[in-house]
């Protein structure tokens, strides 16, 4: 088989070409960090790289969605706190009022003290979150939960609904608490429930009327206990959701690690093959020019 000058040319081109290509390569990986510039160089790899974000956004989502139902919780547990601290003074009145050597003068002093506690807890239960939405109107963020009606009626506005939201794949938590359940749904020693601001209205108008019943701390202690009873589930919350943001975080941490494993360029090794490629493109550089060179009329 005769090698003509212009297939030894043609082949030296090709060669150069090969060796540009593999160069242009080298040159991107390094320049993007990645070791998979596309699809077709690696099926495989590409598929896992594509499962491993997917499954580090989603970690990244529920970690958002703890910070969230995070700073829901706490800000409740604040707003509870308020509320069991104003109601503990509210029964520290009534025991006071109780006393039998209270004038009508002095228990109309306590009287207006209750009613400022009263104010205050009817405001720390239509709180908002960070957000804007009200903290106890169950599934109805942006109505206010409670509005007085006059006369010792507190209406409820909100729903009975309880906010859950994904922590993780398999787990839920509740970034809320109903108003109903924790302001309005309370034992009464009437009979059934009273909210707790009609409670603490009653002994207000009892205290004005210089007739307090000892009916009343049995009610108070009823709405102290609704709110401790809360406070500890949402304390109980507050740990779980910080548990699970760690064990997030750690998923994240080995999410990371292998999609480094897949996807990320060995730099060492690169740069040594660059060199290598830029080596041999400058050989098919130079036999090209030789192969140029060749030709029977240089020696006629």
């Amino acid at each position: 088989m005769r090698i003509s000058t212009t297939m030894m040319q043609n082949l030296a081109v090709n060669a150069m070409m090969e060796r540009q290509a593999e160069l242009s390569k080298t040159q991107q990986q390094l320049a993007t960090g990645r070791r998979i510039l596309s699809p077709s160089q690696d099926p495989s790899g590409s598929t896992q790289i594509l499962r491993l974000e997917q499954e580090v956004a989603l970690t990244d989502q529920y970690q958002r969605n703890s910070e969230r139902a995070l700073s829901r919780l706490e800000t409740e547990e604040g707003v509870l706190a308020g509320v069991g601290n104003a109601l503990q003074r509210v029964r520290e009145l009534a025991v006071q009022g109780l006393n039998d050597t209270n004038s009508q003068s002095n228990r109309a002093a306590l009287a207006a003290e209750v009613r400022q506690r009263l104010d205050e807890i009817l405001q720390l239960a239509n709180t908002k979150d960070g957000s804007g939405e009200y903290l106890f109107s169950g599934f109805r963020g942006s109505t206010e939960p409670f509005a007085d009606a006059g006369g010792g009626n507190y209406v409820y506005q909100g729903d009975r609904g309880q906010r859950q939201i994904q922590i993780s794949p398999t787990r839920q938590m509740a970034s809320s608490d109903s108003g109903f359940e924790v302001f309005a749904n309370v034992p009464y020693s009437g009979g059934g429930s009273q909210d707790m601001f009609k409670t603490v209205y009653d002994l207000a108008v009892s205290l004005e009327a210089d007739a307090p019943s000892g009916d009343a701390l049995t009610d108070i202690d009823a709405a102290l206990d609704s709110i401790f009873t809360t406070r500890a589930s949402v304390g109980g919350r507050i740990n779980a959701i910080e548990s699970q943001r760690d064990i997030n975080e750690q998923y994240s941490v080995q999410l990371a690690g292998e999609l480094s494993d897949v996807q990320d360029l060995d730099y060492a090794e690169a740069v040594g093959r660059l060199n290598l490629q830029l080596a041999g493109l400058q050989a098919s550089q130079a036999s090209f020019q030789r192969v140029q060179s060749l030709s029977l009329f240089n020696y006629m």
